[in-house]
């Protein structure tokens, strides 16, 4: 069986034995022909692989990617090669060359996060934006808004209907990573402004006809594509000065908001929807670089 044939079918296997999401299984698509590049490239039989040649390919990529995307690359091979192994394609020396190749070792950066007034600043920016209609700008402040005091990730965002919105309680019912489902929580400023946002689309109150509408939408009406929803925060977060400019800051706000708030990481862990709560813990350095900026600005020996 050729290596097409074998990637194919690994696809397959991510989607229907995993359960795995439609861009999680494109990530995973990616990295494996990234791969296949170079298994053409130098003519290496995939199935005989070992360290040498693993070292080989992180050589060919190492001018055009970090070691964190290789690590993902890397992550990606292990569970493909284990696959192979599952079905009988490669021995068991195989398969371990691939788990014991170490991966690269790199800073894990801290999260960019925003502050009230930067969030305050990009609102009133849309706001006076005479090229947008009154209902985009509302859809662009509700959209922000809600990344911002929900935590929510991207995909989880697009993927949002009215059915699974409960105003009164301002929960929003999510299915995040590995299909788990859990309830996000907005505030009242993003509530008020996504009631006045779907009602200048005549979509509010709710009414069981419009249940199945998705939440953020386009001039057509059609669902915003991950590609929008992007390009829109990015857009109006350029507005400031940061680190990153993704969807993933507004989310990253969220978690340092709450824990600089004393809320513990284990709530942290479940409001964001971590599989573990090492994922959290980053942001228990921004906490710490608040809490030394504070002291540095009030103890009377800061400065010193």
């Amino acid at each position: 069986m050729k290596f097409e044939e074998h990637q194919k079918e690994f696809l397959l296997f991510l989607e229907l034995e995993r359960g795995y999401s439609e861009e999680t299984i494109n990530t995973y698509n990616r990295s494996i022909n990234r791969y296949y590049l170079f298994i053409k490239k130098a003519k290496i039989n995939y199935l005989k692989i070992d360290k040498d040649l693993i070292l080989d390919f992180q050589a060919s990529v190492a001018k055009s990617m970090g070691p964190r995307t290789f690590s993902r690359i890397l992550s990606t091979l292990r569970t493909f090669y284990k696959f192979l192994h599952t079905e009988g394609v490669i021995d068991d020396v195989v398969l371990n060359e691939v788990k014991s190749y170490p991966s690269p070792k790199y800073q894990k950066s801290i999260p960019t996060f925003l502050s009230i007034d930067q969030i305050s600043q990009v609102l009133d920016k849309i706001n006076t934006d005479s090229k947008l209609s009154d209902i985009i700008k509302l859809r662009n402040q509700s959209l922000i808004m809600l990344f911002f005091t929900s935590g929510l990730r991207l995909e989880e965002l697009k993927s949002i209907q009215l059915k699974d919105i409960d105003f009164s309680k301002k929960t929003i019912k999510v299915v995040g990573k590995g299909s788990k489902e859990r309830l996000a929580n907005f505030d009242s400023d993003t509530k008020d402004l996504m009631i006045e946002y779907l009602t200048s689309l005549e979509k509010y109150p709710l009414v069981k006809t419009n249940f199945n509408n998705n939440l953020f939408v386009d001039e057509k009406n059609k669902n915003l594509s991950r590609y929008n929803i992007q390009y829109l925060v990015m857009k109006n977060l350029r507005t400031l000065t940061l680190n990153s400019y993704g969807p993933h800051v507004l989310r990253h706000s969220f978690a340092t908001h709450l824990l600089n708030s004393g809320v513990g990481l284990s709530a942290i862990k479940s409001l964001l929807g971590h599989e573990n709560l090492a994922s959290t813990q980053i942001y228990t350095h921004v906490s710490l670089g608040k809490l030394q900026e504070t002291i540095k600005k009030s103890h009377p020996r800061g400065e010193k």
